[in-house]
């Protein structure tokens, strides 16, 4: 089984506002809400490429009823715990005539030391050998920054495969349980390492450093740049595909969730790396989070150019 973590998701709102101004009055043209969260974004997309999941974390207030209605409607089975708090809101802005692309992210809700340990214990339970975990995301300031240092022990020690994507001080907390595989995007990995995430050699380097403490599976994304993926088979690179971007929120998720289909599916480092950069082009060509297809993925995959590095 395939199990989500999302300890802050968020109602996605996206506005299209040609021509945004800040500072002004600015008119929408059209909104969308979907239901987000990286998690919720995982199973999202693991549902429609047909593999099943199981979406944990926190819910609570306006947004709850919603979230579950969805889910249920999409056929994605969940086990939150309700919160006192509400859930949060995330504001996209796309201004599709200057092509740029605003998040205003909200904090979160407070979360009691009761709601926390609520939420350990039924990932305890939920958590047995074989399974895929996926903890992905921030958190509300309310929870401590070693969350996931903890969630991957609990995992590990289940027999579970890990796989984290996370930032800053919770990216560094759960790297000292040696999740399975982990993917950060150049700028976490620049920041967590301290290297120029502009330079693919340092890039590399730094990865590799990570590999050697442990680490298995190392994807990172590069975004408009491309994408490295890391594995004892070697280092790979793929370019990104040359797409109409219509949003960007989700298209790391979009590659979480295209590594766990390759894992499943017995797919080598090269094809791994094939379909998570055709489920990441997927995404962005997509309104809103809208999750992409099986059908959306494939031509892209045969379309995604890899190499071997130290064998260009």
């Amino acid at each position: 089984m395939v199990i989500t973590v999302t300890l802050n998701p968020a109602m996605d709102k996206t506005l299209i506002v040609d021509n945004f101004r800040a500072g002004m009055v600015n008119r929408a043209s059209s909104i969308r809400y979907d239901i987000g969260g990286k998690g919720i974004n995982v199973s999202k997309v693991l549902k429609n490429l047909g593999i099943e999941s199981v979406s944990t974390g926190f819910l609570g207030g306006i947004w709850e009823k919603s979230f579950k209605e969805e889910l249920e409607e999409r056929s994605i089975s969940f086990d939150f715990v309700s919160i006192e708090g509400n859930t949060r809101t995330n504001t996209k802005i796309v201004d599709k005539i200057n092509k740029v692309f605003t998040d205003v992210n909200e904090p979160g809700p407070v979360i009691s030391d009761k709601e926390l340990e609520s939420l350990v214990g039924k990932y305890s339970e939920i958590c047995s050998k074989g399974d895929i975990v996926v903890l992905s995301g921030g958190v509300s300031s309310s929870i401590p920054a070693d969350i996931y240092r903890i969630l991957t022990e609990t995992a590990k020690k289940k027999g579970a495969f890990v796989i984290l994507d996370a930032d800053g001080e919770l990216l560094a907390e759960g790297l000292k349980a040696l999740p399975h595989a982990i993917k950060p995007n150049e700028h976490e990995l620049g920041k967590l390492l301290g290297i120029d995430c502009s330079n693919r050699e340092e890039i590399v380097k730094g990865a590799l450093s990570l590999k050697n403490k442990g680490i298995g599976r190392l994807m990172i994304s590069l975004g408009s740049k491309g994408a490295i993926y890391i594995t004892e088979d070697g280092v790979y690179f793929a370019e990104a595909l040359k797409v109409q971007v219509k949003g960007t929120v989700g298209a790391g998720d979009s590659m979480v969730a295209g590594l766990i289909y390759s894992i499943i599916n017995g797919f080598d480092a090269a094809d791994t790396l094939k379909f998570a950069t055709a489920c990441g082009a997927a995404s962005v060509i997509l309104d809103g989070t809208e999750a992409c297809t099986l059908e959306q993925v494939q031509p892209l995959f045969e379309q995604v150019d890899v190499i071997k590095i130290g064998e260009e």
